[in-house]
């Protein structure tokens, strides 16, 4: 019996309203960011971190990988945010790998470089907003997405300290 290709509903994104079933899977990377962040910083501090992640998230309310271009790494001090740059460095090919999987050809590069776009535009839930509406045949693993993002957060947090941060805070306030 032969297999049916997969049909692709593809349409332009435009400003994309994220599912609440997506969102519910989905982890926050500024939230994740945050949780981890802020142990061993004082009030003051933690708003401030608080701010600069807030003041970075798109009209959605999710965080848009994009914000994080101008935030430089070693040699290139921006303060805390660089470690949530590399927190989530990982996260464009995770992504790209999860929204294109089973296909080949044409149909995954162009699911692939939509998906990325999102992500950097309007963050991981919008993303997977338009992946899950462009692929409803697919079967998609939200569950899968999420847990593979917040295992290489782990991964990528698990080298840097909660003082590593509190140290950038103080240098940030210089």
């Amino acid at each position: 019996m032969l297999e049916r290709p997969e049909e692709l509903h593809l349409f332009e994104p435009g400003t994309m309203t994220v599912a609440p079933h997506v969102a519910e899977e989905i982890p926050d990377v500024g939230v994740y960011f945050l949780d981890w962040a802020v142990r061993g910083l004082n009030p003051g501090q933690i708003r401030e971190v608080e701010a600069a992640i807030n003041g970075r998230r798109c009209q959605n309310g999710w965080f848009p990988l994009e914000s994080l271009d101008t935030i430089g790494s070693r040699g290139f001090w921006r303060g805390p945010l660089t470690y949530l740059a590399r927190m989530t460095a990982e996260d464009g090919a995770i992504v790209q790998d999860w929204a294109s999987s089973r296909l080949d050809g044409e149909p995954r590069r162009r699911i692939e470089a939509t998906a990325d776009h999102l992500l950097f535009q309007q963050g991981h839930a919008a993303a997977a907003t338009w992946v899950m509406a462009v692929r409803p045949q697919a079967y998609l693993d939200l569950t899968e997405l999420g847990d593979r993002l917040a295992a290489a957060w782990k991964r990528n947090l698990g080298s840097i300290r909660p003082k590593d941060v509190a140290k950038a805070v103080r240098r940030w306030n210089r």
